[in-house]
């Protein structure tokens, strides 16, 4: 089987054949110690990130915790407990 890349596209079943199944490439970043983490998305034309800080526009709780939560479990997590305050209802 071909390696993974971002933005390989395989069409499945699900769904009455109408459902995609798309690799992206995921990773978080921070540039400085004061700026808040991004959780980046590249691949299936193009890339976006979701950041933890409510002030920003790309601001999204659920995501970015979703993001966290998939990161931390294939130990892709480099920032210990930051972003931890997405899990809190």
């Amino acid at each position: 089987m071909a390696e993974m890349q971002p933005g390989d596209v395989r069409k499945f079943k699900g769904n009455d054949g109408r459902a995609l199944a798309v690799t992206f490439g995921v990773w978080a970043e921070r540039r400085s110690k004061t700026q808040p983490i991004h959780i980046h998305l590249s691949g299936g034309g193009g890339n976006t990130t979701v950041t933890n800080d409510p002030k920003s526009k790309r601001y999204h709780k659920t995501i970015f915790r979703n993001l966290r939560r998939f990161l931390v479990k294939n130990e892709r997590w480099e920032f210990g407990e930051g972003g931890a305050e997405t899990e809190e209802i």
